[in-house]
This record gives structure tokens, sequence and C-alpha cells, in this order.
């Protein structure tokens, strides 16, 4: 099992969200990432490496998952 924080931000508002979990898979990650999101954008990482970026798609409900931003975990 990994473990995994998800930061969460909307592009509207400075705060960012840090929520951590484990999961046995990146789809399960992912899965999970996608459902405990407050925000319009995030970072996954995965035991401290980053994993993806993502992105909502307007008012959907799908994620664009991008590969990981530059910046790592603080």
């Amino acid at each position: 099992m990994s473990h995994y924080v998800l930061h969460s931000w909307d592009q509207r508002s400075a705060a960012r969200e840090e929520i951590a979990f484990d999961s046995v898979s990146i789809a399960g990650a992912l899965d999970k990432a996608k459902n405990i999101a407050s925000g319009t954008k995030a970072d996954l990482y995965e035991n401290g490496r980053p994993v993806c970026s993502m992105e909502l798609v307007g008012k959907t409900g799908v994620w664009l998952i991008g590969k990981p931003n530059e910046s790592t975990e603080d």
C-alpha cells in the first residue's frame, strides 16, 4: 500500500488544502483524489514523489490528468 498526498486549490483562491490517504494502486488513488479534491486544480504525490497534476474541466466533473508540476511537495 502506498501513501498519497493531494494538494488541492481553486485558481480563484490562494488557499490550498492538503489531504493524505493510502491506496493499494495508482488507479485507486486517482479515483479517490478526484472525489476528495475541493478545488479545481490539484497535484498528487505518491510516497513524497510527484505523480501528476489534475485540473477539473468546466462543470462536467471530468478531470484532466497531466504530467507532474515541476515543484516538489513541501
